[in-house]
Protein backbone atom coordinates (compact mmCIF):
# COMPACT_ATOMS: atom_id res chain seq x y z
CA UNK A 1 0.00 0.00 0.00
CA UNK A 2 1.25 3.42 -0.90
CA UNK A 3 1.30 5.94 1.91
CA UNK A 4 0.12 9.41 1.07
CA UNK A 5 1.48 12.40 2.87
CA UNK A 6 -0.84 13.57 5.65
CA UNK A 7 -1.78 16.78 3.90
CA UNK A 8 -2.81 14.87 0.77
CA UNK A 9 -5.20 12.61 2.74
CA UNK A 10 -7.17 15.53 4.18
CA UNK A 11 -9.23 16.36 1.05
CA UNK A 12 -10.33 12.77 0.52
CA UNK A 13 -11.30 12.37 4.21
CA UNK A 14 -13.11 15.71 4.15
CA UNK A 15 -15.05 14.73 1.02
CA UNK A 16 -16.07 11.44 2.65
CA UNK A 17 -17.31 13.26 5.75
CA UNK A 18 -19.24 15.82 3.67
CA UNK A 19 -20.81 13.09 1.53
CA UNK A 20 -21.93 11.16 4.64
CA UNK A 21 -23.38 14.29 6.22
CA UNK A 22 -25.26 15.21 3.06
CA UNK A 23 -26.71 11.69 2.81
CA UNK A 24 -27.92 11.79 6.42
CA UNK A 25 -29.36 15.28 5.89
CA UNK A 26 -31.31 14.26 2.79
CA UNK A 27 -32.74 11.16 4.46
CA UNK A 28 -33.78 13.19 7.52
CA UNK A 29 -35.52 15.73 5.29
CA UNK A 30 -37.33 12.97 3.41
CA UNK A 31 -38.45 11.39 6.68
CA UNK A 32 -39.76 14.74 7.94
CA UNK A 33 -41.94 15.14 4.83
CA UNK A 34 -44.01 12.01 5.60
CA UNK A 35 -47.43 12.69 7.11
CA UNK A 36 -48.07 11.39 10.65
CA UNK A 37 -50.17 8.23 11.00
CA UNK A 38 -53.90 8.76 11.58
CA UNK A 39 -55.06 8.70 15.21
CA UNK A 40 -56.33 5.38 16.46
CA UNK A 41 -59.99 5.08 17.39
CA UNK A 42 -59.61 1.53 18.70
CA UNK A 43 -59.82 1.13 22.49
CA UNK A 44 -56.40 0.97 24.07
CA UNK A 45 -54.78 1.77 27.41
CA UNK A 46 -53.10 4.82 25.86
CA UNK A 47 -56.28 6.67 24.95
CA UNK A 48 -58.17 5.75 28.12
CA UNK A 49 -60.91 3.77 26.40
CA UNK A 50 -61.89 0.15 26.68
CA UNK A 51 -62.61 -2.26 29.51
CA UNK A 52 -59.37 -1.62 31.37
CA UNK A 53 -60.52 1.83 32.48
CA UNK A 54 -64.21 1.06 32.94
CA UNK A 55 -65.09 0.98 36.64
CA UNK A 56 -68.42 -0.75 35.93
CA UNK A 57 -66.63 -3.58 34.12
CA UNK A 58 -64.14 -3.89 36.97
CA UNK A 59 -67.00 -4.08 39.52
CA UNK A 60 -68.85 -6.73 37.48
CA UNK A 61 -65.65 -8.74 37.06
CA UNK A 62 -65.03 -8.59 40.81
CA UNK A 63 -68.58 -9.80 41.49
CA UNK A 64 -68.12 -12.69 39.06
CA UNK A 65 -64.81 -13.58 40.72
CA UNK A 66 -66.42 -13.41 44.18
CA UNK A 67 -69.17 -15.78 43.01
CA UNK A 68 -66.44 -18.04 41.56
CA UNK A 69 -68.11 -18.26 38.17
CA UNK A 70 -66.06 -20.40 35.80
CA UNK A 71 -65.23 -19.16 32.32
CA UNK A 72 -68.02 -20.02 29.94
CA UNK A 73 -71.65 -19.27 29.22
CA UNK A 74 -72.69 -18.61 32.82
CA UNK A 75 -69.94 -16.04 33.40
CA UNK A 76 -70.54 -14.38 30.03
CA UNK A 77 -74.29 -14.10 30.71
CA UNK A 78 -73.61 -12.71 34.20
CA UNK A 79 -71.18 -10.10 32.82
CA UNK A 80 -73.62 -9.13 30.05
CA UNK A 81 -76.50 -8.66 32.51
CA UNK A 82 -74.30 -6.84 35.00
CA UNK A 83 -73.04 -4.40 32.34
CA UNK A 84 -76.62 -3.77 31.15
CA UNK A 85 -77.70 -2.92 34.67
CA UNK A 86 -74.62 -0.72 35.15
CA UNK A 87 -75.52 1.28 32.02
CA UNK A 88 -79.12 1.67 33.19
CA UNK A 89 -78.13 2.87 36.65
CA UNK A 90 -77.30 6.59 36.95
CA UNK A 91 -73.68 7.33 37.88
CA UNK A 92 -73.13 7.99 41.54
CA UNK A 93 -71.68 11.43 42.17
Amino acid sequence: MIRLPTIAAVPSALSLVLFTGATIGFSAAALADEPPPPPSTAPSPENGAGRRHNPAFAACKKQADDQKLAAGDARRDFMKNCMKSAKAAPPSA
